[in-house]
């Protein structure tokens, strides 16, 4: 079976699995990282490269104060477990804007990129405060600020993170949008939408989509030897 190198996952569900239950929209979220740490380690097991997910968008700032205190408490809990990361070689970076965000949050990732970025098991990168559209025009901004000519390779280079491009974007709670998700990268990557809320999703769902994506025939604009 033929793995792809970057996977992306937004992980939706969270607040609609806890309202099911009559629970609060927190105990969807603290259900949702656990669901989280297990698929980073599947990824690692299984040999997937890189992993972004979805952890807090730009349009997130809408939603109440507290939930947004929750979710970056979240955050901050997932970037404690650094001896874990240096247990698995699990390299951590952080695509989004840093301002906004917990001085206590931005100080913890700042050290997690630095002190992980040797590491090459995995690497795993947390979309926090991201907006696709928004890194298009800080990458755009930077280009005019150097004078340098605006070319798809120039906006590549002067995104949040150089990772490749996700082959596979995975979106689980039955929407089927991207929803300002690395609208850049995502040109030619391939989409599995699942209707499994995000704290629902198990391994061996996850499993199925990578066989599913292994069956795909990706050509990139061109024609591939079948057509």
């Amino acid at each position: 079976m033929i793995f792809p190198t970057h996977v992306a996952i937004i992980m939706d569900g969270n607040g609609r699995w806890a309202k099911a239950r009559g629970l609060a929209r927190l105990h969807g979220h603290k259900r949702g990282l656990d669901v989280a740490e297990r698929i980073i380690e599947h990824s690692l097991e299984v040999g997937i490269k890189y992993l972004s997910l979805y952890v807090f968008s730009t349009e997130n700032w809408k939603r109440p104060p507290l939930e947004v205190q929750n979710l970056f408490s979240l955050a901050d809990k997932y970037l404690s477990r650094f001896e874990s990361f240096c247990k698995d070689r699990i390299r951590v970076v952080v695509s989004g804007e840093r301002e906004g965000l917990p001085d206590k949050l931005a100080k913890k990732i700042d050290y997690i990129e630095k002190n992980t970025e040797k590491f090459d098991a995995i690497c795993v990168n947390l979309c926090i405060n991201y907006g696709g559209q928004k890194e298009i025009v800080e990458a755009v901004k930077k280009l005019n600020e150097k004078g340098e000519e605006i070319t798809v390779e120039n906006i590549r280079r002067n995104l949040y993170n150089a990772l490749p491009d996700p082959d596979l974007i995975v979106r689980t709670g039955g929407q089927k949008r991207l929803s300002n998700f690395l609208l850049f990268q995502s040109a030619y990557s391939e989409l599995i939408f699942t209707d499994t809320l995000w704290p629902d999703f198990t391994n061996e769902e996850y499993d199925r989509i990578l066989e599913e994506y292994s069956r795909r025939t990706r050509n990139f604009g061109g024609i591939n030897g079948s057509e």
